[in-house]
């Protein structure tokens, strides 16, 4: 838009003002001439010749008017640099006001913007990917309304018969085990199908992509590095292209690496293509339940997500018709890939982005009582500018910019506090939260802590200016500005406002706080303590058959109980705290499922002594043998809550069951964390690790004293038996544990400290204004205590008054709170909105800091020499 233009939306344009004033005068003059008798038409052309040139005055005008505009504009823009230069004289004389209102500011807007700079890259920021607005992630449904993995079959039909999707690209991933570097290490690969990175728009810093015939059985041993991973472990070199990695025991040549920001979810280091074999048919039966892919779609343009989800859902029904055996239950959805990276972080990332706005409202208010009790200083320097001829609208814009000038101080120091508090935060790399690398102060976050500089300089600045400003004559007339009026009232309602902020921060973290302490209560059904995990994983040639799988189980368990201070050696497949493990098909004889249930268990393999070595009940029947081997009957265990979903409660030892194969049930365990303390178990069948080998070993250690004390004995193990393996996970059990409550515990931890902040904050709003007050009435003071009051009565009434504030604010906030609670309600355990012991809680804390911060200025007003008060009032 042109100058002109743009100042039109603020001002009158010069030219049509002076074509308005020109017009009205000919109007004035051809009327009079009307009025002596002349006709309308003469009367005109007269006052047309009267005036003279009508051009050469009008352009006449207009310059004048634009130079008298461009004067206007240029004062205005003197006075605000003039304005400026005061604020700042203004603060370097108060630097003790200066100091505490820009640190004031400076934590609110610092702890805002770093939340921000989260939910910015994780929440709010677009995916890296070409197109990501139409990026969804597809899945098999199952009947209970849990989203899964695709299998190869059921990934070619959608990919060969949807209507919705333009390309559709699947990836798959695992660890792997990287050999001929110094020691054995285990990298992150993962395989990819054809054009999944030309279809997401993932571009090569060096090298090519796959090519199609490498998506061949058998063709498939090459390899993409991602960026970081080829400057961490090779330097950057780029003779990296001419290199052979041995990985699983099997060599692969680099073809590529990746740029920078071309990373696919899941953070992979190596990349493969995925090998097309004979299961990646979409008229085959074979394999549609053995579910490994994760499918991505890019939508047509102009699709909606009902138009996506009704295709899906008419390809699910008419495999169902196909292949009755293996899709009867199942068809497919899709979300939003966006939405799924995303995950369960944005609801809490969300609340803390609201807490954090809490403390800063709190902090606003703290300031603009700091700049209200200034202001009353200034009443008399304020009435000799206007008896001066200052205007209230140039006053208040002039104590406006003062108020901006903090913002923006505030906004400087919050934007390095932004900075800190970022990279503590990246480097604590908390919970689970997505695409925390991408987390940092870029120009977004900087734009947004300017803006919030800029607002709550507005904010906090405006109410203090308009009330400074009213009623300078009374000053000179000796009326004063004491304790009473509007100014007082204003005080207060904001500290009730501060005190509500603070009780509805504080009331969310209590909950959180117990809802945390409730998880922490939980039985997690095993022995935590003096208990060391390690996972190894056999890859390679020499781990093609079950029987090399088992002979070095056999040797590792055996050796390993020969370490000193080892009571007890386990191994498992699933680990507690780290889900179901894989799930298989179930069925109880005939038995059809229940109604919305999957058809399906959730299954580990476990050795003889694992129970043992966790310290898991057996409810009823037997632990597993070691005669439970591959040569003898298939037998399984099954978990408390495998027997309420398919036994109806009923003890089912002895009876066989579909798990995969034909299994008779021997044993029934008691339930253990799976997840989340406080989540509910799920059924899970355990089979013996000898008839269901895996080459993924998690070993449980059970030692005598501290599980760290073995660590190097357990890799020296391993060593012996194999140079080539790596141990990897190593761990206390408590830290597995402690891991599954990593999410709430951080969350937790950073609300609370946020309540904590804004606690702090309104006790010494309280603490500020009650001081302020009884500086302002030391005379009032002085002449109750002349006239008999009593030190504790003026205590009382001081602290009275702060607590009568304190009340309301503590009404207001609880309220509040309640309101609010359903916004927590999702991130809550064995706690109501409602507890009535977190809103006692909060309310005896914020009435002890209302109590204790307003004694403080009590005692001291209680302590004023009436006669000395009085003789110099």
């Amino acid at each position: 838009m042109r100058r002109r233009g743009i100042r039109g939306l603020f001002r009158p344009d010069p030219r049509h003002v002076v074509e308005e004033e020109l017009r009205y005068h000919v109007e004035m003059r051809e009327r009079e001439m009307i009025a002596r008798g002349e006709t309308p038409e003469r009367a005109r052309r007269l006052a047309l010749e009267r005036f003279g040139d009508w051009d050469a005055a009008r352009s006449e005008c207009v310059a004048i008017a634009e130079r008298r505009e461009r004067l206007t504009i240029g004062d205005f823009m003197g006075e605000l640099r003039q304005d400026f230069g005061w604020a700042l004289r203004m603060l370097r004389r108060k630097p003790a006001f200066a100091v505490v209102a820009v640190l004031t500011l400076g934590l609110g807007i610092g702890a805002t913007s770093t939340i921000f700079s989260v939910v910015n890259a994780t929440v709010l920021a677009a995916l890296p990917y070409r197109d990501a607005d139409r990026l969804y992630a597809v899945h098999t449904r199952y009947p209970d309304g849990t989203d899964y993995s695709f299998s190869a079959p059921d990934f070619m039909s959608v990919s060969e018969n949807n209507r919705v999707f333009e390309e559709v690209g699947a990836m798959t991933g695992g660890s792997l085990t990287l050999l001929g570097r110094d020691q054995p290490m285990e990298v992150a690969g993962a395989q990819v199908s054809r054009g999944l990175f030309e279809m997401l728009g993932m571009s090569m810093h060096t090298g090519r992509t796959f090519r199609p015939e490498e998506h061949e059985p058998g063709r498939h041993r090459v390899v993409i590095l991602s960026h970081a991973f080829w400057q961490r472990e090779f330097g950057g070199q780029s003779t990296v292209l001419e290199q052979t990695l041995r990985l699983a025991g099997e060599p692969y040549s680099v073809v590529g690496v990746l740029k920078l920001d071309a990373v696919l979810p899941g953070d992979w280091d190596v990349y493969a293509p995925l090998p097309f074999d004979s299961t990646f048919d979409a008229a085959t039966a074979i394999a549609r339940r053995s579910e490994y892919l994760d499918v991505v779609g890019r939508a047509r343009p102009g699709q909606s997500a009902e138009q996506i989800h009704a295709d899906l859902g008419a390809l699910g029904t008419r495999l169902q018709a196909e292949f009755p055996a293996t899709n009867a239950q199942q068809t497919f959805s899709a979300t939003p890939l966006h939405d799924v990276l995303v995950g369960e972080t944005r609801t809490p990332l969300l609340i803390l982005l609201g807490a954090v706005g809490f403390v800063l409202l709190v902090a606003c208010v703290n300031v603009a009582n700091l700049l209200l009790a200034r202001g009353s200083a200034r009443h008399g320097e304020i009435a000799v500018r206007t008896a001066l001829g200052a205007g209230r609208g140039r006053l208040v814009r002039q104590l406006m910019t003062e108020a901006l000038v903090l913002g923006l101080l505030g906004g400087a120091v919050g934007l390095f506090i932004a900075w800190a508090g970022t990279i503590a935060l990246v480097r604590a790399r908390p919970v689970d939260i997505p695409r925390l690398d991408q987390v940092a102060i870029d120009p977004a976050a900087i734009a947004f802590t300017f803006a919030l500089a800029l607002i709550t300089g507005l904010l906090f600045g405006v109410l203090p200016a308009l009330q400074t400003t009213r009623g300078p004559a009374r000053v000179l007339r000796g009326s004063g500005w004491g304790t009473t009026g509007s100014g007082t009232r204003i005080r207060s309602m904001l500290i009730v406002a501060e005190v509500g902020l603070a009780v509805a921060l504080l009331v969310g973290a209590g909950l959180l706080i117990r809802s945390f302490v409730e998880r922490m209560r939980v039985d997690p059904g095993f022995q935590v303590e003096n208990a060391l995990t390690f996972r190894v994983t056999l890859q390679g040639a020499t781990y093609e058959s079950a029987q090399p799988i088992r002979d070095f189980a056999d040797r590792l368990f055996e050796q390993i109980r020969e370490v000193p201070g080892v009571v007890n050696v386990g191994g498992t497949t699933t680990l507690p705290a780290r889900g179901l493990g894989g799930l298989i098909n179930f069925a109880v004889g005939n038995e059809p499922p229940p109604a919305g249930v999957n058809a399906e268990i959730g299954i580990a393999s476990v050795t003889p002594t694992y129970f043992d070595a966790l310290g898991t009940r057996v409810v009823s029947g037997r632990a597993f043998t070691d005669f439970d081997r591959s040569d003898a009957p298939p037998v399984a265990i099954v978990n408390e809550a495998a027997v309420r979903r398919w036994f109806g409660g009923e003890d089912p030892v002895g009876r066989r069951a579909t798990i995969g194969i034909e299994r008779e049930i021997v044993g029934v365990v008691s339930d253990v964390v799976q997840r989340t303390p406080g989540t509910p178990p799920a059924p899970q069948a355990f089979t013996p690790y000898f008839q269901r080998t895996s080459r993924t070993i998690r070993v449980l250690v059970r030692t005598s004293g501290d599980p760290l004390q073995v660590v190097a004995a357990v890799r020296s193990v391993v060593r012996r038996l194999d140079p080539d393996l790596p141990v990897n996970d190593v761990a206390p059990l408590t830290g597995v544990l402690d891991e599954a409550l990593a999410r709430p515990r951080f969350y937790t931890s950073l609300l609370s400290l946020f309540a904590g902040v804004a606690l702090a904050l309104a006790a010494i709003g309280v603490f500020g204004v009650m001081s302020y007050s009884v500086a302002q009435r030391t005379r009032e003071i002085s002449v109750r205590m002349a006239l008999g009051a009593s030190r504790s009565g003026v205590v009382r009434m001081i602290v009275g008054h702060a607590m009568m504030l304190a009340g309301i604010g503590l009404a207001l906030g609880l309220g509040a709170a309640l309101a609010l609670g359903r916004v927590l309600q999702s991130q809550l355990y064995e706690v109501g909105v409602g507890d009535p012991f977190t809103f006692a809680i909060v309310a005896f804390t914020l009435a002890a800091c209302a109590a204790l911060a307003s004694f403080l200025p009590a005692r001291r007003a209680a302590s004023l020499d009436p006669a000395r008060a009085l003789r110099e009032g």
